[in-house]
């Protein structure tokens, strides 16, 4: 008997022909194997029943790193064999009983979204054989081997092959060549060594001198010890590197241009990592899998890091070398800050000249030391392109009732490009795991879909048949080098998957970026344009994690342009196939101050004071003086007397004002009425000062605030109100107040869905099983996120929420594609 068998799924880079080699052989077929495009063609042939329990196997056993989408087989008769034989590589199947590894052929991904596998860290075999005196890759920082190293981040095109990479400019010495032949680097296309790979080479600012190869690391680790600040040139993308003292990692904030927030800390092993925090089984996990993300992890009371580095955070941003060379560093320095190089708000730097132009220019400001206060003192890098950057993951565990489950606040390096499968009659959306074997792949919805996200934290992302491929994150597009970057990347994955889309879903705002790229594609290439409102889309992103078709969706974040014209943010919402509709949300507040408003948290809370002024909520005389800084207000340090002057004038008389139902806004104004935070640094600085706040609460006795809903309106500013009245009274602390807060958030959500079940239920629109799905950037606060799935699962609902993609804007895209795969 014989037959052809195609296998898709994640089956390209993790050494996929020889497993199958090696099995076909132990089961007595011959034939051959070959990558296709994103697919294996396999061509057996044997006894009926060693075929048959061949491709069995394939269902069940894959590679470190793989997984199984399907494995289809169909019988090949005497014709068909003779079109199949590869007479043009020397092989001629069926002249002998052998089983080859033959070149790839090209296959056309038009039919259907390709599964490629991202950039994967360090294994435990590499990092042993680069520890090992005795091993001739002993201290050789780039090792890898068939089930680990750079995939995505070297890609040219497909099928995944040396030469379709950026290693096709390292040709392999006879050593490496022998062992491309066998083990455990049999056909693995980025093997490489101290002979013929790409090497470490250090350069140091004003100088003319270069190191490479061991003297280069060495030279690098002596520098850091001294207190210097390198650039290193990683796997996927440029990095920024020091040691986590103060001084140091004060000076690094001024080369990046990062004013207060945390560094993530490198650390050599778990172990390490426990020193300094607490780390749950779901944690080690994440930090120990192969795609070595950023696993946020509570610090302990005992060991700190500097306020510097930190920043008052009560998480450590963790992680585990990626690399060889990470390795290399953190075990003779310790902890290591690094970080992702590139100035505040840009993209991370790929290209060695421009990493140069901006971090270690000829000449500069110099300080009084004679250091430049905006240059690295050296970098250390190598030779091998980097295509596309791909920025740390970063993630982080909540536990709801004694269950661990991960989420991202940032999806790229080791995560992308692989999909989010859309499958109903799944409830496993692992791809860690095999478990997609026995699917059948569904027949609808082949149009291709292209979602260009929104503009902040954007990504984008392709959707047709069951699956959902998000680009990484790639940054804010109001940066013009992040818009370049984001064209670029685009354009990329387009080529590389060999896809054309067929209607474009966007933002609603008429003034992001992406719509308006948007728009411009739609009217250059003559595509059908549907655009997607913002916090629909956030709940569509749950959906299709989950594949579902309806649901009650909470969506809260902090800004996202309305059907009515106004800012949405505090959104209830009922979804039905293609079809959403926004039932209740937070009630308007008027807030002045254009784009500044949702960075001056001092000013927010003086617009929601103002507000509740005039409604007659507090005391007509409370904040009369509040110009002479008579305020109760502790630590508004952004608000002065001539702008709250200008802003109380410009909310009186409609200037430069709109409204905004966003929750975001909320959790701001508190923040900055406690005294807690009053200006975002960064995006959500305020809401995380004002959530660790409440964490730290450890009494009882906090106070009971409570959302007053009237018609389709929860009165946000009745909220406040109560919270200033009680702040005023004096009987409670802010942390008893912050927590208190965040509990009326989550009576709020069960309220409120509670209320939309039954309106639902009762015209019999709605399943009763139906689902309540969480999203938007508000619930990456982990103490609301649990209280709020616990409150509702105690209620008898369903709860979904974010976990394969960010609960944040990165989720737009996947979100808007989902709804494009319904629409179609």
């Amino acid at each position: 008997m014989t037959k052809r068998i195609v296998v898709k799924g994640a089956v390209q880079g993790i050494g996929y022909r020889p497993f199958i080699s090696e099995k076909a052989t132990e089961y007595g077929l011959s034939g051959y194997v070959k990558n296709c495009g994103a697919s294996v063609e396999i061509l057996v042939s044997g006894a009926e029943m060693d075929v048959d329990s061949f491709i069995a196997m394939l269902s069940k056993e894959v590679p470190a790193g793989g997984f199984i989408l399907s494995v289809e087989a169909s019988e090949v008769d005497k014709d068909a064999l003779a079109a199949l034989n590869p007479k043009d590589d020397g092989l001629y199947f069926g002249t002998d009983d052998s089983f080859v590894i033959i070149e790839s052929s090209q296959l056309d991904l038009s039919s259907e979204l390709p599964v490629f596998l991202p950039d994967i860290g360090i294994c435990d075999d590499c990092m042993s054989e680069m520890l090992d005196t005795s091993n001739r890759r002993f201290r050789y920082p780039l090792i890898s081997c068939a089930v680990c190293g750079p995939r995505m981040s070297i890609l040219n095109r497909l099928p995944y092959d040396r030469d379709t990479t950026t290693m096709e400019d390292f040709c392999m010495c006879p050593s490496c060549q022998k062992d491309y032949g066998i083990g455990r680097r049999k056909y693995a296309q980025t093997i490489s060594c101290h002979d013929c790979g790409p090497q470490m080479i250090l350069k140091v600012r004003k100088s003319a001198t270069f190191e490479s190869g061991e003297k280069s690391v060495q030279k690098a680790i002596e520098l850091l010890r001294d207190g210097k600040i390198i650039g290193l040139k990683g796997i996927s993308g440029y990095q920024l590197v020091c040691r986590p003292e103060a001084e140091i990692a004060s000076r690094l904030r001024k080369v990046k241009g990062r004013e207060n927030k945390p560094f993530a800390l490198m650390f050599s092993t778990v172990e390490d990592i426990r020193k300094y925090a607490f780390v749950s089984e779901l944690e080690e996990k994440l930090l120990k899998s192969s795609a070595r993300p950023i696993v946020l992890v509570r610090a302990n009371n005992e060991i700190i890091f500097p306020e510097e580095v930190l920043k008052g955070s009560l998480y450590i941003g963790a992680f585990l070398p990626s690399a060889g060379i990470h390795r290399l560093l953190t075990d003779e320095l310790g902890p290591l800050i690094v970080t992702s190089a590139n100035k505040s708000d840009e993209p991370m730097i790929i290209n060695d000249e421009k990493f140069l132009s901006v971090f270690m220019p000829d000449s500069g400001k110099q300080s009084d030391d004679g250091i430049a206060d905006t240059s690295v003192d050296a970098v250390l890098y190598h030779k091998r392109r980097i295509n596309m950057a791909q920025d740390d993951s970063v993630m982080f565990v909540i536990n709801v009732d004694g269950r661990e489950t991960s989420q991202f606040i940032r999806r790229a390096r080791g995560f992308t490009p692989l999909p989010v499968i859309v499958d109903p009659t799944s409830d496993n959306n692992d791809l860690s795991s095999t478990s997609y074997s026995d699917r059948v792949l569904s027949d609808e919805h082949k149009i291709g879909i292209l979602a260009l996200g929104g503009d902040l934290k954007s990504s984008f992302a392709f959707g047709k048949g069951d699956r959902i491929i998000p680009s990484q994150y790639i940054g804010d597009l109001k940066d013009y080098e992040v818009n370049r970057s984001y064209g670029k990347l685009l354009n990329d994955y387009q080529r590389i998957f060999e896809f054309k889309p067929e209607v474009i879903i966007s933002d609603l705002h008429p003034l992001y970026m992406s719509t308006k790229m948007g728009k411009e594609l739609s009217n250059k290439e003559d595509i059908p344009l549907l655009e997607l409102q913002h916090h629909f889309a956030h709940i569509y992103s749950v959906m299709a994690e989950n594949s579902l078709t309806e649901c009650i969706g909470v969506s809260f974040d902090g800004t996202g342009f309305g059907l009515d014209g106004n800012i949405w943010g505090g959104e209830f919402v009922y979804c039905k196939g293609s079809k959403a509709e926004r039932i209740l949300h937070l009630s308007y507040a008027k807030l002045a101050g254009g784009d500044e408003a949702p960075k001056n948290a001092g000013n927010v809370a003086l617009c929601y004071i103002h507000e509740a002024k005039k409604r007659g909520l507090i005391s007509p005389d409370a904040f009369d003086n509040v110009c002479e800084s008579k305020v109760h207000i502790k630590d508004m340090t952004h608000v002065s007397n001539s702008d709250s002057k200008l802003l109380l004038a410009a909310l009186d008389n409609n200037i430069n004002t709109f409204e905004t139902s966003s929750m975001g806004r909320l959790f701001d104004a508190v923040s900055a009425l406690l005294g807690i935070c009053s200006y975002n640094s960064y995006e959500g600085e305020c809401a995380i000062m004002l959530e660790k706040e409440a964490l730290l609460f450890k009494g009882e006795d906090y106070p009971k605030f409570t959302f007053s809903i009237k018609d389709d309106e929860a009165d946000q500013i009745a909220l406040f109100a109560e919270i200033y009245k009680c702040l005023q009274e004096g009987n409670y602390s802010k942390r008893a107040i912050a927590y208190g807060f965040h509990m009326a958030i989550k009576d709020l959500i069960t309220k409120a869905s509670a209320l939309l079940y039954r309106k639902f239920s009762d015209t019999d629109s709605a399943s009763v099983d139906m689902a309540v799905c969480l999203s938007g950037g508000v619930f990456n606060n982990r103490l609301l996120l649990t209280r709020a799935i616990k409150a509702l699962k105690d209620e008898g609902f369903e709860v979904c929420w974010n976990q394969k993609v960010p609960l944040g804007d990165g989720g737009i895209s996947t979100g808007q594609a989902y709804y494009g795969l319904l629409n179609s």
